[in-house]
Parts: structure tokens; C-alpha cells; sequence
């Protein structure tokens, strides 16, 4: 079995109040395993995990990890009434919050019951994703799985034992889990874990403790160039790594004239692990390219059923072939793409050119307007350039007859007028890609990652 952690003296873990070296955290894993196991935690057990940027969280994923129980992290903040119908959909039997651990009433299902039969390898994480369409899923991961994923991550980054990560994401999402704990750990690297995540205090910190990779959505390192004071122009930054969603121009360009530092655009899945990283600011319009494949990872396009205005260019299903690829989604809980073995069909869409990889939109959420099929976030991208825009959301709305209506929500300033924005679009978009209806909304609803939740506007 590969061990996650190696004996060494350097930090692998710094808080406000402490600095955490490879060896004591050896030592305090082992301790906390202990702890778990003696409150009937064992192999194949489910547990949920809440996550909140603690000590305690970093060793509890680490010791359960080893433990190889099927461990399942949401937020820290999840209520109750939600935490126990997450519990009762994955048959979990377990919560572990810091050094609390807690037992779900009611029947569960029995350690490694179901995943024997269904999987080639036992599931030791399970990954809550909601992807794009607002519905929870239940991805599950193997041991080896997790290590292939975070392999693939640390060759493509360049993550050595020299690195400083500044740990911002919420470490119950994948890229928080796999990336920023796992990965760090496996390479030596060390992890700053500040208990309060904003802009600002990350901009001290990563000046305090030189800094060399942050992990962020693209909302926080636009917050990042708000937030610097006057003095602040350049950071020791080896990369920012914009994760989660796709990563505007206007917010690369902003960060790397600010910073002098580079911005990558990260593009992978709960389900696929790692795909491709975009380190050369390879711009797609209003948006960054996906990036080059990660090593190991090989990306092919399955082409769609061609509608009536078919393209001569190769846009089709990203399908993934990777060692990181999940076993599946668990059997209770309905998933978004699909698997087969060491691939999976992503339900994205994409280009590939010269070796990059472009977003085209997703299959699930194309609106068919007038014979077209119609990306949303192609129109989306064209509201962010309107100067008094601050966020924008597209649908497809059927009308009486069942037509569907292109429909956008937006948030903006007080002065801007649908008819104004309409006319904005119609300037730039081809006529069928226009919206039809404008809503104003104070906000759009986004989860942690920064990912529109769409299900929630209708």
C-alpha cells in the first residue's frame, strides 16, 4: 500500500497558531485513527466527513483515508435536516466533525455489502458533486483511483517539495480533496491552512508565507485584484489555478497585468479526475481554453447526432480515458454522465485543436432555438463584456406552444434596460442566439466552487 504521508522534518501543514511537520503529523493521523476505530469506525464503513479549514479535517480525511472506509465529506455548515437526508441517500452510518463522531439511526448498509459486487476495486471516497445540473451525485472512488488522480495533478502543476499551497477551496470538493490535500501531501509539499477565507487574508498570507501555488475559483482571484492595496502589485506566486468553472478573459487578463503572475485554467471532473491544464493563456473568445491533457489522460470526441446546421468542425462529447477515472456513481443516487471501465462520457462539449482542448457548452443544457442547437454560455459570455453586467445566467424556456425561448438572467447596474441589452446582443450575436426575455435578479445563485446553479432560477 503507498503511504500517503513519509516520514520528514519539514512543515507539512501551517495554521495561525501552529506548524505541523511531516513526522508529527504521522503521529497525530495514527492517533486519530485510533480515536475513529475505537468509535466503530472500521474498513468500508460509510462516514460522512464535515470539512471546515481546520487541522482536524485534514487529519480526519487523512486517517480515514488509511483507514480505506468510504468516506463521504460535505461542508462544514450543511443543517441538520440536510445532513441526515444526505446520510440516509448514501447509507451512511457515521458523521465526523472535528473530534466528534456520531452514529445515524436507522438500518445502513453494511461495510463493502454492494461495492464488492458492483466494482472491481472497494470505493474509499465518496465524492458529492452536483456538476451542472443542480442534482446531487454520489461518485465513487477507489484507493488507487485517488492516487492516479493526484499523480497526474502533481506532474502537471510541477508540485515538488519546494511548493507552498495556500488552501482557499473547500476541501469537501473534489479539487479541495484530491489536489490540495492528497496531492500536497504526496509531494512533500507543505499546505497553509487559514481557518478564514477572504481575499484579503489570503493576499497577507501569501506574501507572509511565499506562496507559490493558489488554487481558487475564478470569482476569488477577481476578488484578489479588488481587494490588493495600492502597494501590492506583484505576488511570489508561482501560479494562481483557476478551478470549478470556466475562467473569463477579463479575469485572467485583470490578475496577470495586476499580479505579474501567471493564471492556469484547471479543467477536470469529480468523476474524471484530471484533464487538461491550460498554464500558456491560450484564450477561447470571452473565456480561457481548457488547456493541453494532463499526462496519462487521453481525451476523445464522440461526435452528436448532427441537427440541421451541422458544422464542419469536430465539436463533440469529451469522453475521458484515465487511471483517475471513478468506478461509477453509487447505485442510490442518479448520476450525470456515464461510465465505461476507464472512461467516461463527460456530458461536456468540446473542440480539440492543435493539441488544446476547448469548451463548447454541455450536452444537457443546449437550447434548441429555431433549428440551431444554441451553447448558453457562449450568449452569457457575450452579457459579462457589457460594461454594467456583473453576472449572467441562460436558459431555454418554452413558450405556450413549447418552442424553446432563449431567456437571460441578469444581474446589472440600475441605468441598463432589457431592450438595451437585447440590442447589445443583436450587435454581437447571430440572430437566433439573441434572448428573447431579460430578468433582473439582485443574484444568481452559485455553490462554493462558483458554478451557476440553474435549477434553482426556474
Amino acid at each position: 500500500m503507498v503511504d500517503v504521508l513519509l516520514p520528514r522534518p519539514t512543515p507539512a501543514v501551517i495554521t495561525e497558531r501552529e506548524t505541523v511537520s511531516y513526522d508529527a503529523l504521522i503521529e497525530r493521523v495514527a492517533r486519530r485513527k485510533q480515536f475513529l476505530q475505537s468509535r466503530g469506525i472500521s474498513r468500508g464503513a460509510r462516514v460522512l466527513v464535515a470539512c471546515n479549514h481546520s487541522l482536524a479535517t485534514v487529519e480526519n480525511l487523512l486517517a480515514l483515508f488509511e483507514m480505506e472506509a468510504l468516506q463521504i465529506p460535505i461542508a462544514w455548515q450543511t443543517p441538520q435536516k440536510e445532513t441526515e437526508t444526505l446520510a440516509a441517500t448514501a447509507s451512511a452510518a457515521y458523521l465526523v466533525r472535528d473530534d466528534d463522531v456520531s452514529q445515524f439511526a436507522g438500518p445502513h448498509a453494511p461495510p463493502s455489502a454492494n461495492e464488492s459486487r458492483l466494482f472491481p476495486e472497494p470505493p474509499v471516497l465518496g465524492l458529492l458533486s452536483s456538476g451542472s445540473t443542480g442534482t446531487p451525485k454520489l461518485v465513487l472512488r477507489s484507493r488507487s483511483q485517488i492516487l492516479a488522480g493526484a499523480r497526474i495533478y502533481t506532474q502537471s502543476v510541477g508540485l515538488t517539495s519546494a511548493d507552498r499551497i495556500l488552501a482557499v477551496l473547500p476541501l469537501e470538493h473534489s479539487y479541495g480533496f484530491h489536489n490540495v490535500v492528497l496531492a500536497t501531501m504526496l509531494s512533500g509539499a507543505t499546505m497553509i491552512l487559514p481557518s478564514m477565507v477572504h481575499p484579503r487574508v489570503a493576499l497577507e498570507l501569501v506574501q507572509s508565507h511565499n506562496v507559490t501555488l493558489l488554487p481558487a475559483a475564478p470569482v476569488f482571484f477577481d476578488l484578489l485584484v479588488r481587494f490588493a492595496p495600492e502597494n501590492v502589485s506583484n505576488l511570489p506566486l508561482r501560479a494562481g489555478i483557476s478551478v470549478g468553472t470556466a475562467l473569463a478573459t477579463r479575469i485572467w487578463q485583470r490578475f496577470t497585468e495586476h499580479f505579474a503572475c501567471p493564471l492556469w485554467q484547471s479543467y477536470g471532473t469529480s468523476e474524471s479526475g484530471p484533464v487538461a491544464l491550460n498554464r500558456n493563456g491560450t484564450l477561447d473568445g470571452e473565456r480561457l481554453a481548457l488547456g493541453q491533457l494532463c499526462p496519462g489522460v487521453m481525451v476523445s470526441l464522440c461526435p452528436l447526432p448532427e441537427d440541421e446546421h451541422a458544422s464542419s468542425i469536430l465539436i463533440g462529447e469529451i469522453m475521458v480515458q484515465s487511471p483517475a477515472v471513478a468506478l461509477g456513481y453509487d447505485s442510490s443516487v442518479e448520476g450525470g454522465g456515464r461510465f465505461e471501465g476507464d472512461r467516461f462520457y463527460t456530458g461536456d462539449l468540446g473542440e480539440l485543436r492543435e493539441g488544446v482542448l476547448y469548451f463548447r457548452g454541455r450536452i444537457k443544457t443546449l437550447i434548441a432555438a429555431a433549428g440551431h442547437k444554441v451553447d448558453p454560455a457562449e450568449i452569457e459570455q457575450v452579457l459579462l463584456q457589457h460594461p454594467n453586467v456583473g453576472d449572467a445566467a441562460v436558459v431555454g424556456e418554452p413558450d405556450p406552444d413549447g418552442v424553446e425561448q432563449i431567456k437571460a438572467y441578469v444581474v446589472a447596474g440600475p441605468a441598463v434596460s432589457a431592450v438595451e441589452l437585447i440590442e447589445f446582443c443583436s450587435a454581437r450575436l447571430a440572430p437566433f442566439k439573441v434572448p428573447r426575455k431579460i430578468e433582473f435578479r439582485d443574484s444568481l445563485p452559485r455553490n462554493a466552487m462558483g458554478k451557476l446553479q440553474k435549477a434553482q432560477l426556474q
